[in-house]
C-alpha cells in the first residue's frame, strides 16, 4: 500500500495490532512505512520486539524490549500518542506483548509532511528501501513467523484514518 493511502502512522495518534505466532528465533520485520531516507519499523531482531521511527535520517529514535518474545501466539501492540497537536508534537510510544508494556519512549519530533513520495507500507518485511540500519544488509528481512492478522486503529476524527 502506498504510504499516501496508507494510515499516517508517523504523524498521528493510532494502534498497530498483531496477532503473530513466534517462533524460537524470531527474526524479521513486523510492519514498515517508508525508506531509510525516513519512516518508521516495528521489527524483530535477535528474538527481542523492536520500534524505529526515523526523522529523515537527521534523528533515529529505537524503543527495545528488553526481553525476548515468547515462543507462541502472541499479540503485540505499538501503541502511537501525539503529545501535542502542535506542528511536529513528540510521540509517545509503548510496545504491548499480550497487553503487558515492554518497552516505551518518545520520539523528540514527528515528521509534518510524508516520509516519502515512493514508499510503502509494507507488513512482514520491508520491501522497499530499509528503514533501519538494524536490518539495513538483511533487507527486505521478511519475519519468519506468522501473522495472522494485522489491524490499525485510530482514533475517531483522526486524520490518519482518513485513508
Amino acid at each position: 500500500m502506498t504510504e499516501r493511502t496508507a494510515p499516517k502512522l508517523g504523524k498521528f495518534s493510532n494502534t498497530v495490532t498483531l496477532e503473530v505466532d513466534v517462533p524460537a528465533k524470531a527474526e524479521g520485520v513486523l510492519y514498515a512505512l517508508g525508506a531509510f531516507s525516513g519512516g518508521l519499523t516495528c521489527y524483530v531482531q535477535n528474538g527481542v520486539l523492536c520500534y524505529e521511527y526515523n526523522l529523515f535520517e537527521i534523528q533515529r529514535t529505537q524503543i527495545k524490549a528488553k526481553e525476548r518474545l515468547p515462543v507462541g501466539k502472541a499479540a503485540i501492540e505499538v501503541e502511537s500518542k501525539r503529545v501535542s497537536s502542535g506542528r511536529n508534537s513528540p510521540m509517545d510510544v509503548s510496545l504491548k506483548v499480550n497487553g503487558q508494556v515492554v518497552a516505551q519512549g518518545r520520539v523528540p519530533v514527528i515528521a509534518s509532511l510524508s516520509f516519502t513520495s515512493n514508499e510503502c507500507l509494507d507488513i512482514g518485511s520491508d520491501l522497499g528501501s530499509p528503514v533501519s540500519r538494524d536490518y539495513y544488509d538483511r533487507a527486505p528481512f521478511p519475519f519468519n513467523g506468522v501473522i495472522s492478522t494485522t489491524s490499525i486503529a485510530c482514533p475517531a476524527g483522526s486524520p490518519a484514518g482518513d485513508r
